[in-house]
């Protein structure tokens, strides 16, 4: 998860944002559509699993995330 959240962290304009496993990316200052596409890229390069921008803004926190991946690996 750690690692994860370093992936994440590093795609952010503002690299200096709190990224916690409950964080709520959606609803936070620093979450867009340009952000939720890097997101989306990231996620299927680093981890080979496939997620389109709608299924990224259905995920409550980071962990949510995080644990859709672990399963569709």
């Amino acid at each position: 998860m750690e690692e994860f959240i370093n992936f994440f962290k590093n795609q952010l304009e503002d690299t200096t944002e709190t990224v916690l496993p409950e964080t709520d990316y959606i609803n936070a200052d620093f979450w867009d559509s340009l952000t939720a596409v890097t997101i989306q890229m990231m996620i299927e390069e680093e981890y080979k699993v496939n997620i389109n921008i709608k299924e990224l803004s259905n995920f409550k926190s980071i962990k949510d995330l995080f644990e859709f991946i672990q399963k569709n690996r």
